[in-house]
Protein backbone atom coordinates (compact mmCIF):
# COMPACT_ATOMS: atom_id res chain seq x y z
CA UNK A 1 0.00 0.00 0.00
CA UNK A 2 1.42 3.39 -0.99
CA UNK A 3 1.84 6.27 1.28
CA UNK A 4 2.18 8.48 -1.76
CA UNK A 5 -0.98 10.28 -3.96
CA UNK A 6 -0.15 8.08 -6.76
CA UNK A 7 -2.32 5.57 -8.30
CA UNK A 8 -2.13 2.26 -6.58
CA UNK A 9 -2.15 0.51 -9.89
CA UNK A 10 1.10 2.25 -10.51
CA UNK A 11 2.56 1.68 -7.31
CA UNK A 12 2.14 -1.50 -7.37
CA UNK A 13 3.48 -2.14 -10.89
CA UNK A 14 6.65 -0.33 -9.32
CA UNK A 15 6.65 -3.27 -6.60
CA UNK A 16 6.19 -5.65 -9.14
CA UNK A 17 9.24 -4.04 -11.13
CA UNK A 18 10.97 -4.59 -7.84
CA UNK A 19 10.19 -8.05 -7.19
CA UNK A 20 11.17 -9.27 -10.68
CA UNK A 21 14.22 -7.63 -9.65
CA UNK A 22 14.87 -9.17 -7.10
CA UNK A 23 14.35 -12.46 -8.65
CA UNK A 24 17.66 -12.32 -9.88
CA UNK A 25 21.09 -14.01 -8.79
CA UNK A 26 23.27 -11.61 -6.70
CA UNK A 27 26.28 -11.72 -5.12
CA UNK A 28 24.77 -11.37 -1.75
CA UNK A 29 22.32 -14.22 -2.72
CA UNK A 30 23.18 -16.03 -5.96
CA UNK A 31 20.08 -18.39 -6.33
CA UNK A 32 17.82 -18.00 -9.03
CA UNK A 33 14.55 -17.21 -8.04
CA UNK A 34 12.26 -17.06 -11.74
CA UNK A 35 13.30 -21.00 -12.22
CA UNK A 36 9.83 -21.93 -14.00
CA UNK A 37 6.59 -21.54 -14.61
CA UNK A 38 5.09 -21.28 -11.36
CA UNK A 39 7.38 -18.67 -9.76
CA UNK A 40 6.50 -16.89 -12.68
CA UNK A 41 2.93 -17.21 -12.02
CA UNK A 42 3.20 -16.46 -8.54
CA UNK A 43 4.87 -12.82 -10.01
CA UNK A 44 2.29 -12.17 -12.35
CA UNK A 45 -0.72 -13.13 -9.76
CA UNK A 46 0.20 -10.25 -8.19
CA UNK A 47 -0.29 -7.97 -11.14
CA UNK A 48 -3.67 -5.37 -10.51
CA UNK A 49 -4.30 -6.67 -13.91
CA UNK A 50 -5.31 -9.87 -15.42
CA UNK A 51 -1.96 -11.27 -17.14
CA UNK A 52 -2.01 -12.80 -20.34
CA UNK A 53 -1.78 -16.98 -20.09
CA UNK A 54 2.35 -17.76 -19.96
CA UNK A 55 4.04 -21.03 -20.89
CA UNK A 56 7.44 -22.53 -19.96
CA UNK A 57 9.26 -19.93 -22.84
CA UNK A 58 7.76 -17.03 -21.33
CA UNK A 59 10.63 -17.17 -18.26
CA UNK A 60 13.86 -16.10 -20.51
CA UNK A 61 12.33 -13.39 -21.70
CA UNK A 62 10.78 -12.07 -18.33
CA UNK A 63 14.21 -12.70 -16.97
CA UNK A 64 15.63 -10.38 -19.60
CA UNK A 65 13.88 -7.70 -18.50
CA UNK A 66 15.92 -7.60 -14.99
CA UNK A 67 18.95 -5.56 -16.13
CA UNK A 68 17.18 -2.53 -18.05
CA UNK A 69 15.15 -2.73 -14.63
CA UNK A 70 18.50 -2.20 -12.35
CA UNK A 71 19.68 0.69 -14.91
CA UNK A 72 16.48 2.46 -13.72
CA UNK A 73 17.06 1.28 -9.90
CA UNK A 74 20.68 2.62 -9.95
CA UNK A 75 19.76 5.66 -12.32
CA UNK A 76 21.33 8.72 -10.28
CA UNK A 77 19.52 10.92 -12.65
CA UNK A 78 16.18 11.29 -14.58
CA UNK A 79 17.86 11.33 -17.49
CA UNK A 80 19.73 8.23 -16.53
CA UNK A 81 16.29 6.36 -15.97
CA UNK A 82 14.28 7.72 -18.57
CA UNK A 83 16.90 5.80 -20.57
CA UNK A 84 16.59 2.84 -18.40
CA UNK A 85 12.91 2.61 -18.96
CA UNK A 86 12.20 4.45 -22.41
CA UNK A 87 13.07 0.97 -24.43
CA UNK A 88 10.42 -0.89 -21.82
CA UNK A 89 8.10 1.45 -22.52
CA UNK A 90 8.41 1.10 -26.59
CA UNK A 91 7.67 -2.56 -26.16
CA UNK A 92 3.74 -2.00 -26.80
CA UNK A 93 3.63 -1.72 -30.42
CA UNK A 94 -0.09 -1.13 -30.86
CA UNK A 95 -0.13 2.17 -28.37
CA UNK A 96 -2.30 2.39 -25.19
CA UNK A 97 -5.59 1.68 -24.47
CA UNK A 98 -8.25 1.20 -21.73
CA UNK A 99 -8.67 -2.40 -20.16
CA UNK A 100 -10.39 -3.76 -17.31
CA UNK A 101 -8.68 -3.89 -13.83
CA UNK A 102 -8.90 -6.96 -11.61
CA UNK A 103 -10.27 -4.94 -8.64
CA UNK A 104 -12.56 -3.42 -10.83
CA UNK A 105 -12.68 -0.12 -12.57
CA UNK A 106 -10.02 0.53 -15.38
CA UNK A 107 -6.78 0.96 -16.47
CA UNK A 108 -4.45 2.63 -19.28
CA UNK A 109 -2.36 0.01 -20.77
CA UNK A 110 -0.70 -1.18 -23.69
CA UNK A 111 -3.26 -2.36 -26.71
CA UNK A 112 -3.13 -5.83 -28.92
CA UNK A 113 -1.57 -9.05 -27.70
CA UNK A 114 1.74 -9.27 -26.14
CA UNK A 115 4.12 -11.36 -25.25
CA UNK A 116 3.93 -11.86 -21.31
CA UNK A 117 7.45 -10.01 -21.14
CA UNK A 118 6.56 -7.04 -23.58
CA UNK A 119 3.34 -6.68 -21.48
CA UNK A 120 4.96 -6.71 -17.91
CA UNK A 121 7.62 -4.65 -18.97
CA UNK A 122 5.60 -1.87 -20.57
CA UNK A 123 3.40 -1.76 -17.41
CA UNK A 124 6.44 -2.41 -14.97
CA UNK A 125 8.27 0.86 -16.60
CA UNK A 126 4.76 2.87 -16.83
CA UNK A 127 4.55 2.46 -12.73
CA UNK A 128 8.70 3.50 -12.07
CA UNK A 129 8.20 6.27 -14.58
CA UNK A 130 4.68 7.98 -12.86
CA UNK A 131 6.41 7.54 -9.69
CA UNK A 132 10.01 9.25 -10.99
CA UNK A 133 7.96 12.42 -12.81
CA UNK A 134 5.42 12.84 -9.63
CA UNK A 135 7.96 12.18 -6.86
CA UNK A 136 11.60 11.71 -8.12
CA UNK A 137 14.36 9.36 -8.71
CA UNK A 138 15.17 9.24 -5.21
CA UNK A 139 12.04 7.00 -4.76
CA UNK A 140 13.90 4.03 -6.96
CA UNK A 141 17.09 2.27 -5.23
CA UNK A 142 18.96 -0.34 -4.19
CA UNK A 143 18.68 -1.43 -0.93
CA UNK A 144 21.40 0.10 1.49
CA UNK A 145 22.58 -3.02 3.11
CA UNK A 146 26.11 -3.79 2.15
CA UNK A 147 25.16 -7.17 1.50
CA UNK A 148 21.75 -7.11 0.02
CA UNK A 149 21.50 -5.56 -3.35
CA UNK A 150 17.73 -5.97 -3.92
CA UNK A 151 15.32 -3.03 -5.34
CA UNK A 152 13.58 -0.74 -3.52
CA UNK A 153 10.88 1.45 -4.27
CA UNK A 154 10.42 3.82 -1.67
CA UNK A 155 5.85 4.30 -1.17
CA UNK A 156 6.70 5.92 1.86
CA UNK A 157 5.21 9.51 2.54
CA UNK A 158 8.93 10.78 3.84
CA UNK A 159 10.50 9.15 1.11
CA UNK A 160 13.34 8.13 4.01
CA UNK A 161 13.18 4.37 3.34
CA UNK A 162 16.74 2.87 2.59
CA UNK A 163 16.26 -1.11 3.15
CA UNK A 164 14.48 -3.56 1.41
CA UNK A 165 13.14 -4.79 4.81
CA UNK A 166 13.30 -4.66 8.22
CA UNK A 167 15.31 -7.79 7.96
CA UNK A 168 18.32 -6.05 6.49
CA UNK A 169 17.80 -2.79 8.44
CA UNK A 170 18.06 -4.55 11.97
CA UNK A 171 20.91 -6.63 10.22
CA UNK A 172 22.85 -2.99 9.34
CA UNK A 173 21.84 -1.27 12.43
CA UNK A 174 23.27 -4.44 14.80
CA UNK A 175 26.18 -4.55 13.07
CA UNK A 176 27.23 -0.36 13.42
CA UNK A 177 26.11 -1.13 16.74
CA UNK A 178 28.73 -3.84 17.68
CA UNK A 179 31.41 -1.93 15.54
CA UNK A 180 30.72 1.11 18.12
CA UNK A 181 30.73 -1.29 20.92
CA UNK A 182 34.08 -3.08 19.85
CA UNK A 183 35.50 0.28 19.32
CA UNK A 184 35.19 1.29 23.46
CA UNK A 185 36.57 -1.80 24.24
Amino acid sequence: MSALRLDPEHAAWAELAAALVNTRPRPTDPAEKLVGLDELRRLLAACPVPAPAVTEREVGPLRELRPRLVEAFEATTTEAFADAVNPLLARSPGGWQMTASVHGGWALGPAGPQRAADWFGARAARGLAELVIAYGIERLHMCSADDCLCAVVDVSRNGARRYCSRTCANRTNVRRHRGRVSEMD
